[in-house]
């Protein structure tokens, strides 16, 4: 059934383990700062075959609902994660009248986030997205950059490039380059430049597309506990960069 009223939601997608607990984290972070203005809302799991199991409901004063975004089966496929938004979005855009959205990709989830974007362009169907946060998001196959400055990596991207980054490489472009974005890193090993699992040369690899794009685009490094790779949902930082990003 369609509701022909307003909503305003935020969209949290899980990483490689595919589980929306891993994410609950940062919801319930959002939803108990009563200044978000934001409630609990549905969670999806993605089925293999793109079918959508959805609980939960968005009553009626609820108007920036929470929508986690889970997988039935973990995958570091950004593919898998740009079909399984690609059903949300259309489930969301059946059901709701949605101004926009904004999205955030949590490691593998951010690079499906990315190429969604980048595939869906100009497909008015959809409900628009408005900022997207990318949450230790990898988008260059995990590659470190010994060789490179994380100044140069952001000026210029990678010098060592994956058949993954390809794909970003070829159509960046495509982007709206209204879309605000935003990149989050944990400080995990300022040594080695990483959070245990992904080198911010990679999470970061794609920041000089979007600002060859001018699309608006940051990027922070978080900092206190719960900064490794697996854990940064519960790092209060990066919840606070967030809630900084889709409600502020």
């Amino acid at each position: 059934m369609f509701s022909s009223r307003e909503i305003y939601p935020s969209i949290y997608i899980t990483g490689s383990g595919g589980k929306i607990s891993s994410i609950d984290p940062i919801v319930q972070g959002v939803i108990s700062d009563k200044t978000t203005k934001a409630k609990k809302g549905l969670d999806i799991v993605v089925n293999k075959d793109n079918t959508l199991k959805v609980s939960g409901k968005i009553d009626e004063k609820n108007h920036y609902p929470t929508i986690e975004v889970g997988m039935e089966e973990g995958t570091n496929n950004s593919l898998k994660y740009e079909a399984a938004l690609k059903s949300v979005m259309t489930y969301l855009g059946e059901h709701y009248r949605i101004p926009y959205v904004n999205v955030l990709g949590y490691s593998a989830g951010g690079s499906g986030v990315y190429r969604y974007l980048l595939q869906y362009a100009d497909d008015s169907s959809l409900p628009f997205v408005e900022k997207f946060v990318s949450l230790d998001g990898q988008y260059n196959a995990s590659t470190a950059q010994p060789n490179q400055t994380m100044e140069d990596v952001l000026k210029n991207g990678p010098k060592i490039k994956t058949k993954f980054y390809q794909y970003w490489e070829e159509n960046y472009k495509k982007l709206d380059s209204n879309i605000q974005v935003t990149f989050l890193a944990g400080d995990y090993d300022a040594a080695k430049e990483t959070d245990g699992t992904v080198p911010w040369a990679d999470t970061f690899s794609v920041y000089h597309f979007l600002v060859k794009n001018e699309n608006p685009v940051s990027y922070y490094i978080f900092k206190g506990p719960y900064t490794k790779h697996d854990q940064v949902p519960k790092n209060k930082q990066a919840i606070n960069y967030i809630k900084t990003a889709f409600y502020k």
